[in-house]
């Protein structure tokens, strides 16, 4: 989930904090390992999205997000507002049941320009600022104060969220290996899985608390087992180990300690020592983790909301099931106590908008061999309507830790295949015995299966998802989300059939290209180092030579130097 840096929020007295106030307040006291970029105090800040808005705005914001949950996340609200805003007398009791208390004709602009919600992506992406979108959709929100408001911090939190995903996708970290591997890892994301790889803020770890998940939705793109067992903070050796975790990342990576998450295939709320965890990790590094969870107990729920609502937020999101589920959330916690709270819309109801990802399950697998992507049709002349599917829910890219395995993979997102139906590659695996054996297998990982360059003994073919359409001039890379081109003539053509051969090295198809009248050392180059940069090279191919390399007690030779 999106995770967006945050001054802290101001409290008010009582037990239930006034959520409807923002104060901005000093920021916590820095971790040695951590460092906050200035730019994340600035304008990048969640609790800045609210400023301006007074006391009657912010709740009329809180309701107005309630609003379209229901719209989101029940059926009968959608034929209400595709009819033109004719709800029926128990919808409008409803909805005042659950603390939405203006009339619903408050949100005409839903029925007076269809898909408004899912426009604000694109109105973000054209347009700097809220008063640059088009004048006939403001004159529409002016008259629609509750809606506006709403719209309004929608547009700055998606906004704050795009600069945050830039700040934070190619910033350095304190291994120049893990930097320059999670580059590519980001450039490799962004082209196979399309708009979806766009939106991933690519946290540098999940740590699992549990073996298996005791929820066990049908649709888990991770096919996670039944709940076997769980991480038992309460021992004192346990302590020390997640100690020696947050250790250890801090002083091998630094900032992306604070980058990650305390599950994957599992359920937050199956380990009853969950919230100490991240109280722990706080105390550690100074960061807040994010929670995705689909158990919706109050106490749990309210506990989860206290915890956040005392520091970073949003950092909490709800996989809402069911829509009684929906409803009973809505009417448990008022609108403002669930302001910073996401809701990821599982339910049958939410069909529309949930992401249906034909991965893990094999009943969802089963929906790859109906799918189509871009790689399937005529690129030049795609079919009316055409989307190519999203077919992963993956997002880290960095270290997958299990607890109770005392395991690492590494891994990042990719497209979902039979071979990987869990929406992620997997490039090395490694275990770790105690708390002193952490720090040193992280090492081990980044030192063996991370390219920081090239090497002349690189193996160089295209990744496994690229599909290459030659052209007179050149060649067309198809993701199964996106085209590049590259038709610069006799180079790209030379280039396609040398890398298309999937059997020679960096050094052998730089001297080629190099050799060629045409082409030259500088242009070779350059174009072998945009290839290894952007991620379009076999990164699996790569990292299996390197390591083999690595192990075999050979060092890789310097990269192939350009000629004068």
């Amino acid at each position: 989930m999106d995770a967006i840096a945050t001054s802290r929020l101001g409290a008010a007295d009582g037990p239930r904090a006034d959520r409807g106030k923002v104060e901005s307040a000093p920021d916590r006291a820095p971790t040695p390992g951590i460092e906050i970029p200035g730019e994340m105090h600035g304008n990048l800040r969640y609790a800045d999205t609210f400023a301006g808005l007074s006391p009657d705005e912010m709740g009329m914001l809180a309701e107005t997000k309630r609003f379209i949950e229901c719209y989101l996340g029940d059926r009968g609200i959608r034929a209400a507002v595709a009819a033109g805003g004719k709800f029926s007398p128990e919808q409008r009791r409803m909805l005042k049941e659950i603390g939405i208390n203006f009339p619903p004709e408050a949100m005409a602009p839903l029925w007076k320009r269809p898909g408004l919600i899912e426009s604000i992506p694109l109105l973000v992406a054209r347009h700097a600022g809220f008063e640059e979108i088009p004048s006939d959709l403001r004159e529409l929100l002016a008259a629609h104060p509750e809606f506006r408001t709403w719209f309004r911090w929608r547009f700055n939190l998606d906004r704050t969220r795009v600069k945050y995903r830039l700040l934070t996708a190619f910033r350095p970290t304190s291994s120049a290996q893990f930097t320059a591997w999670r580059s590519r890892r980001v450039e490799t994301t962004r082209n196979e899985l399309g708009a979806y790889g766009w939106r991933l803020e690519h946290p540098c770890h999940a740590m699992e608390m549990a073996v298996g998940c005791s929820v066990g939705c049908g649709f888990c793109a991770f096919d996670a087992g039944k709940l076997e067992t769980v991480f038992d903070f309460s021992r004192p050796e346990n302590r020390e180990l997640v100690r020696s975790v947050a250790s250890g990342m801090l002083q091998v990576l630094g900032w992306p300690a604070a980058s990650g998450m305390l599950y994957w295939s599992t359920e937050p709320h199956d380990n009853p020592h969950y919230l100490q965890l991240l109280k722990f990790w706080e105390e550690l590094t100074g960061a807040m983790l994010c929670t995705t969870t689909a158990r919706t107990g109050e106490d749990w729920i309210r506990s989860l909301i206290d915890y956040y609502a005392a520091g970073a937020v949003p950092r909490l999101q709800i996989s809402v099931l069911t829509r009684p589920i929906m409803r009973r959330l809505h009417k448990t916690f008022t609108p403002l106590e669930l302001r910073d709270v996401s809701f990821g819309m599982q339910q049958k109801d939410a069909d529309v908008f949930r992401v249906k990802v034909p991965s893990g399950r094999k009943e969802m697998l089963e929906r790859l061999i109906e799918t189509k992507d871009l790689r399937d049709v005529d690129f030049e002349n795609p079919p009316r309507g055409f989307e190519p599917p999203q077919t992963s829910v993956a997002c880290v890219s960095g270290f997958l830790i299990n607890m109770v395995k005392r395991s690492i993979k590494l891994i990042s997102p990719c497209h979902t295949t039979l071979e990987r139906s869990h929406g992620y590659r997997t490039f090395d695996e490694t275990t770790f015995d105690g708390p002193e054996d952490f720090e040193p297998a992280l090492r081990r990982v980044i030192g063996r299966s991370m390219v920081e360059q090239a090497y002349p003994e690189m193996p160089v073919r295209w990744r496994d998802d690229l599909k290459v359409v030659p052209q007179p001039d050149g060649f067309t890379l198809l993701s199964p989300t996106t085209r590049r081109d590259f038709r610069k003539g006799e180079l790209h053509l030379r280039a396609a059939d040398l890398i298309g051969r999937g059997d020679l090295t960096h050094g052998q198809v730089f001297d080629a290209l190099a050799d060629h009248p045409g082409i030259g050392p500088l242009t070779a180059m350059s174009m072998l180092d945009l290839l290894f940069a952007k991620g379009y090279l076999c990164e699996l191919a790569i990292t299996r030579d390197y390591r083999a390399r690595r192990e075999a007690g050979a060092a890789a030779p310097p990269r192939p130097a350009a000629a004068a």
